[in-house]
């Protein structure tokens, strides 16, 4: 007769093999996965997270509407939008609901730009006279009134510098401390949370935006300033000028949450079977590819969702000049469905003042038809 088996006291009980075994399988299988992910699998630029929020540290929501407003151009005393010839921005308001605006031009007056000490002497519209220092106590009045108006009303300014026409500060001065000053000013002044540089024409010379880029550097840090850059663009997408100056402001570590290219005056870029709508689309998803180049050469993945969301699109609505076709609503819907799949984070137009009819354009035929047009961007 055969002896019983002794069990061996380093073998496992039943309930060690159902219960335990299994999990600490589980968990060395976890581990070797671990330092594979960590020392055989390249890493790569983090992606930067998309915000849980719907609106940024300063209050601005990621997709707005915000027309372009040009805060300087006379309007007709017998206007109703007339302010002493100021656009009077709380009637407009009141009509249309309109709660984001880009406010423009400041610039150093055209006449005498600086101070002996190179102090920046700005104004609307390049116009001295049309600042706080200034004071016509005419105009000017007029305009701290409508830019209040649209405060007690709900509504949200970014102020632009710069402009097609002038000389930007930038350009009259490379005095980073001066330039600094400048902005300090204006922010402290209107007491805004959002600045935009409308960068064109000459005022994209080099050497001057690199002298801005320092000075905005230090005006974010000290206020916490959002800042847009508002470009030219071609239906190819930006040209190297444009390349270089984002650059210039990302060389100096300054924050750009929105880059708005000016889809308008395309000339012969335009393919013979466009017109303006389809190049601004084309034109808007060269610059996205664009900038997630840009952005990946600095360290950081952009997503092209991310992309689109540092993304704004200013078309010119109705006649400019007879070098170029006339920007019509049907042209406008274009885009505007365009951002509505891509969620750009904003659309804007130039300007109010044609889409209201404070002036006269013929290529406007209905009071704010334009408007009604971009406000689609918010259906869902």
């Amino acid at each position: 007769m055969e002896k019983s088996k002794q069990p061996s006291k380093y073998s496992f009980s039943r309930e060690w093999k159902i219960r335990y075994i299994p999990i600490i399988s589980v968990m060395g299988a976890l581990f070797i996965l671990s330092l594979i992910l960590i020392f055989v699998i390249p890493n790569k630029a983090p992606a930067l997270p998309m915000p849980e929020e719907k609106k940024t540290k300063t209050g601005w929501p990621y997709h707005i509407v915000a027309p372009f407003v040009d805060l300087s151009s006379w309007v007709p005393l017998t206007s109703q939008y007339s302010l002493n010839g100021v656009p009077n921005l709380a009637k407009v308001e009141e009509q249309t609901g309109i709660t984001y605006y880009n406010l423009g031009f400041i610039q150093p007056d055209m006449n005498k730009p600086l101070e002996s000490d190179e102090t920046i002497r700005w104004g609307w519209g390049g116009l001295f006279e049309l600042s706080e220092k200034g004071n016509d106590g005419y105009q000017y009045p007029k305009i701290k009134q409508t830019i209040e108006s649209l405060g007690k009303l709900g509504a949200k300014c970014t102020i632009s510098v710069g402009g097609q026409l002038g000389n930007a500060p930038w350009i009259v001065t490379t005095n980073v401390d001066k330039l600094e000053e400048f902005y300090l000013d204006i922010i402290n002044t209107y007491n805004i949370k959002r600045l935009d540089l409308d960068i064109e024409e000459s005022n994209q010379v080099q050497s001057g935006n690199i002298a801005n880029a320092k000075a905005i550097k230090r005006v974010q840090d000290a206020t916490g300033i959002e800042l847009s850059l508002t470009i030219p663009i071609m239906p190819s997408g930006w040209q190297d000028k444009q390349i270089k100056i984002i650059r210039a402001y990302l060389d100096e570590g300054v924050n750009i949450s929105l880059i708005n290219s000016m889809t308008m005056c395309y000339g012969t870029g335009v393919y013979s079977n466009e017109d303006y709508g389809d190049a601004s689309i084309r034109a808007i998803e060269n610059s996205v590819k664009q900038m997630r180049e840009i952005w990946q050469s600095y360290g950081t993945t952009l997503s092209e969702e991310q992309a689109y969301l540092k993304t704004g699109a200013t078309v010119d609505i109705g006649y400019e000049s007879s070098l170029y076709p006339t920007f019509t609503p049907e042209m406008t819907k274009k885009v505007v469905q365009h951002a509505k799949e891509k969620n750009y984070g904003m659309l804007s137009y130039w300007s109010i003042n044609r889409d209201a009819k404070m002036e006269a354009n013929k290529g406007v035929a209905d009071q704010f038809e334009f408007l009604a047009e971009m406000n689609k961007f918010y259906e869902k």
